[in-house]
């Protein structure tokens, strides 16, 4: 499955680098509206919009006179000006190892019209737990809520009210990502893998968390994710 060259742009280190210092450099002020607003709030934006023809123009891309830090609102206005129109659905399937940095992608592209399948979150949301805790009692509920959003992305018509929707998760084997695309139309479902080095994925679990025996657990899924994994 081939990666959407632009939205593999936005997962490298360069740009994510980049977009938070653009965004601590604002001072929490949208350049559209110029109201004041959370770091967390705002979305830098490109000036001159990414294509596949400029991409590879560092002058454009990693430009910081080429961002401006908008708020979600300004944003989500300029994306409709790119003619990002609400008919157009687009899923993207974001995919990589534990601690690869696929939140990170999807929190730092996507709009609040997207909407968000992450499992973790799910669990996060429905009972009190840490980031790497999923409670037998509540897994059935977190799962089926998973499933029922996952239903949606797939069947919702050019009617629905949310623009484009992120799908968070590892999927290690071809066979399973394949399994997806085939529900999708081929203009509909992108893959937008995060490929984050195993040694990378172990070092950023090392450094976050502090509890041992979490820790050794989320070191056990990636070293599990990577024996799995198939292009």
């Amino acid at each position: 499955m081939p990666l959407d060259p632009i939205h593999a742009f936005y997962c490298r280190k360069e740009y994510l680098t980049l977009a938070q210092s653009c965004k601590v450099k604002s001072g929490g002020i949208c350049a559209r509206c110029g109201g004041v607003f959370d770091m967390c709030e705002l979305r830098p934006h490109h000036k001159i919009e990414l294509t596949l023809d400029n991409i590879d123009d560092v002058n454009i891309t990693l430009n910081p006179a080429n961002i401006e830090v908008l708020c979600h609102d300004c944003h989500n206005a300029t994306h409709a000006r790119f003619g990002n129109a609400v008919e157009q659905k687009r899923v993207y399937v974001v995919y990589g190892a534990p601690c690869a940095g696929k939140s990170t992608y999807v929190y730092s592209t996507a709009t609040r019209n997207d909407i968000v399948v992450n499992l973790d979150a799910i669990h996060r949301a429905i009972c009190v737990c840490g980031q790497y805790d999923k409670p037998d009692a509540t897994k059935r509920v977190a799962f089926a809520l998973r499933d029922y959003l996952l239903d949606e992305a797939r069947t919702a018509t050019p009617r629905r009210h949310w623009q484009d929707a992120y799908i968070i998760g590892t999927y290690p084997d071809r066979i399973d990502r394949d399994n997806i695309a085939r529900e999708y139309p081929p203009d509909v479902i992108n893959f937008v893998h995060i490929d984050t080095p195993k040694a990378e994925c172990i070092k950023r679990a090392h450094e976050n968390i502090k509890q041992a025996a979490t820790r050794d657990a989320v070191v056990g899924w990636i070293e599990k994710y990577f024996a799995r994994y198939t292009e």
